[in-house]
């Protein structure tokens, strides 16, 4: 079956984002391999609970597109008599909230400022550099993340908002722990760094006032700031997911656990106080729900 499919007009060939699908795909055949179970069988609706949960869905958005190509391909065998009707109804029950959320070794939020702390230091040990503070900037463009600042705000940064025990941001104090306050101010300092090559030679800072700067750039634009911070994620193969999406959702959804830990007023359906909490305009009802379940699955993770 899995041929007509896959060579049928009506089949893989009208799937609406065939990256997604093979994307997707790949997962369900790990899974089916692992399992000795198959799409092309009628499962239970823990079965698809237990497929759904190995394709690393921890955000709403991923699990509207990943459940819908699973249900493309239960669509497209029910229509050719292959499965039963009910199959697409199991399927459809699935809910984000059913999953299982298990790391398996991937980070899909860090859980506290402690969690980010140690996926940097191991990331810095594994690429023995000659000179540990070459990653300096990767590393402040992670905390500045985390305390809540966007990518052009990390940008636009200047040195002399660096303090000794925080930052200066928007008018405010934003008091740090000294392991990230050092990192800041060492940067701020700092000339340039060593590295080894044929010798050892020392790369100089352009001169700036801005605290992420190079020994080409005195501000770098978007372009370089991802590609930095891609690379110093490649350094463990990706494993810890230091992203600066992941570095500021965490950090935004573990102060707005504090504070509903407080036990005061606490309602994410006003839009103004949702806006508030999740730093980002949440008047539309759609958005809204979905960074709300987003934070559910944090609270999940942070919980486990």
């Amino acid at each position: 079956m899995r041929e007509k499919f896959f060579g049928d007009p009506t089949g893989f060939d009208a799937a609406p984002n065939k990256d997604l699908f093979n994307q997707v795909w790949k997962n369900v055949i790990a899974w089916e391999k692992r399992t000795g179970k198959s799409l092309d069988q009628s499962l239970t609706r823990e079965d698809y609970i237990e497929l759904l949960s190995s394709l690393q869905i921890r955000r709403a958005w991923t699990m509207t597109n990943r459940k819908s190509i699973v249900m493309y391909y239960v669509r497209y065998l029910i229509a050719n008599g292959e499965l039963p009707i009910e199959q697409e109804r199991l399927l459809a029950s699935v809910t984000l909230n059913d999953l299982e959320i298990k790391e398996d070794g991937f980070v899909y939020y860090f859980k506290n400022l402690a969690m980010l702390q140690d996926a940097i230091n191991d990331t810095v040990s594994a690429s023995d550099s000659y000179d540990s503070t070459l990653h300096d900037i990767p590393i402040s463009m992670l905390y500045l993340a985390w305390y809540g600042l966007t990518e052009e705000e990390i940008i636009n940064f200047p040195k002399s908002a660096v303090l000794d025990d925080g930052i200066m941001f928007n008018g405010k104090k934003i008091e740090m722990p000294f392991h990230v306050s050092q990192v800041l101010n060492r940067l701020k300092d700092a000339d340039g760094y060593y590295q080894q090559a044929r010798g050892v030679i020392f790369h100089r800072y352009v001169y700036s006032d801005y605290l992420i700067r190079t020994e080409r750039n005195a501000k770098i634009d978007l372009v370089k700031f991802r590609t930095m911070l891609y690379r110093f994620n490649n350094i463990t193969g990706r494993a810890y997911s230091l992203r600066y999406d992941v570095a500021h959702q965490s950090g935004i959804f573990y102060r707005a656990y504090l504070l509903e830990s407080e036990g005061g007023a606490f309602d994410l359906t006003d839009p103004g106080f949702a806006s508030r909490v999740f730093c980002e305009d949440l008047n539309n009802s759609v958005k809204r729900s979905t960074r709300i379940k987003d934070y559910q699955i944090f609270k999940r993770v942070i919980q486990e």
